[in-house]
């Protein structure tokens, strides 16, 4: 992220050097942000964690881009989903692969606490 200079106005411009993706200049007037009353800090952050969080549920971006862009890891993205009663629909497959791991992990935590090798 390289933040480019700007006359009374937030710019951000994501790039990455090391391949040839394109990248977006968004323009955000200070005035907006004032409003916003997002610490200087977290204006990144929270901005792109916002627009991930919109773009997934109005199905612009699917959830795996939409968490990418956002920068946290799937298990707080989802987390973030589940308290703005966003649905993140499962497929009947991934259901199914989601009760196997826990029915495996409650296996292997039994036997774990067990002290059964």
């Amino acid at each position: 992220m390289r933040r480019l200079p700007s006359h009374g106005s937030f710019v951000c411009q994501n790039e990455d050097e090391t391949t040839d993706m394109s990248s977006l200049t968004l323009e955000i007037p200070d005035d907006i942000l004032d409003e916003a009353r997002i610490p200087p800090s977290e204006r990144v952050s929270v901005l792109k964690r916002e627009l991930a969080v919109q773009l997934y549920a109005r199905e612009i971006l699917p959830k795996a881009a939409a968490r990418r862009l956002s920068g946290m890891d799937r298990v707080a993205f989802d987390d973030l989903l589940g308290q703005r009663g966003i649905a993140s629909p499962l497929a009947p497959a991934d259901l199914d692969a989601d009760l196997a791991d826990l029915t495996a992990f409650r296996q292997t935590a039994g036997t774990a606490e067990s002290g059964i090798p």
